[in-house]
């Protein structure tokens, strides 16, 4: 079972959108002359580059999670004690 709902449908879709943004890409840059249009293409490849990486980081740090229990927190400076602040001369 994936954690991930219609799995095949996200995917289908991500790599439908990417295609669609190459072929876009090639016509760009086969047939216009546009300097800002050209700049613009590869930007967002720029981005997508980015953020396939920041996925993949994510990923692997995110194999490192634990299941169970979490930490217990200890409550330092309670409301009956706060923290003094000394005022700027």
């Amino acid at each position: 079972m994936t954690r991930i709902p219609h799995l095949q449908i996200v995917v289908g879709a991500s790599l439908l959108a990417v295609l669609g943004y190459f072929g876009f890409s090639v016509w760009v840059f086969g047939w216009t002359a546009d300097a800002a249009l050209r700049g613009d293409v590869v930007g967002t490849w720029k981005s997508f580059a980015t953020l396939a990486f920041g996925f993949w980081l994510g990923s692997s740090s995110a194999g490192k999670a634990k299941d169970g229990e979490p930490a217990p927190v200890a409550v330092v400076n309670g409301p009956d004690a706060p923290v003094p602040v000394e005022t700027q001369p």
